[in-house]
């Protein structure tokens, strides 16, 4: 309806749970070395529903290609494996790239 939503405010990345392409935009964006992490309030959108929320939400990057994102509010994680790009590869259990 156009009206102004705080609880979005300071959101930067957007995150749609059918699909790895944001977090792909998420670790492309991100500066960080091999072990180091970001906490970042994500805007969440449910395909099924078009709910939007803002998430807190922990990315790790455990190696040269590959990341954990950990789901703050829930405590639950998903390993991912992201090629030379950034772009996903692979989201342990719910996505995996074929060619």
């Amino acid at each position: 309806n156009g009206a102004h939503r705080t609880e979005l405010d300071g959101c930067v990345d957007r995150d749609l749970a059918s699909t790895p392409f944001p977090n792909s935009i998420i670790t492309q964006r991100l500066p960080l070395h091999v072990g180091h992490t970001a906490d970042l309030h994500v805007i969440c959108i449910d395909v099924e529903t078009l709910s939007v929320v803002s998430r807190p939400q922990r990315y790790t990057r455990t190696g040269e290609n590959t990341w954990t994102y950990t789901s703050l509010l829930a405590g639950h994680d998903v390993e991912a494996t992201v090629d030379e790009f950034g772009i996903v590869l692979d989201e342990e259990g719910q996505f995996r790239r074929t060619t």
